[in-house]
């Protein structure tokens, strides 16, 4: 497997499982497009590739909220202020992928390489 191929592969296994873990609720939504967005270019994908379109929108409405590590670097109450704003745009997220998607990344993973 060249370099090339195995960038594609983990790219391809990195959306796939945000995918999965999305839809199992493991995983919101917002910390979903922010694993995607990332590698859609390893992949070799189109900057506004139909499949990930509602992903895409997602990492650009919520850039500004805190979300993983970055969450320890912000004080509770500056949290506590934003969780309505979280809140919403996950649930908005969530709507937006489901309607789009019915079943959100899987004609990603029937295109050849």
């Amino acid at each position: 497997m060249s370099v090339d191929e195995s960038k594609i592969m983990a790219a391809r296994l990195t959306i796939f499982e945000a995918v999965q873990d999305m839809l199992a609720g493991r995983l919101s939504y917002i910390e979903g497009a922010r694993k995607i967005c990332p590698v859609r270019f390893s992949w070799g994908l189109d900057e506004w590739d139909a499949d990930l379109r509602c992903f895409i929108g997602i990492d650009s409405e919520t850039d500004a909220l805190p979300f993983g590590e970055m969450r320890a670097q912000w004080q509770a109450a500056a949290l506590e202020a934003l969780q309505p704003e979280i809140d919403k745009k996950e649930g908005l997220g969530s709507s937006i992928c489901r309607a789009s998607l019915p079943q959100p990344g899987r004609a990603l993973f029937e295109r050849p390489n």
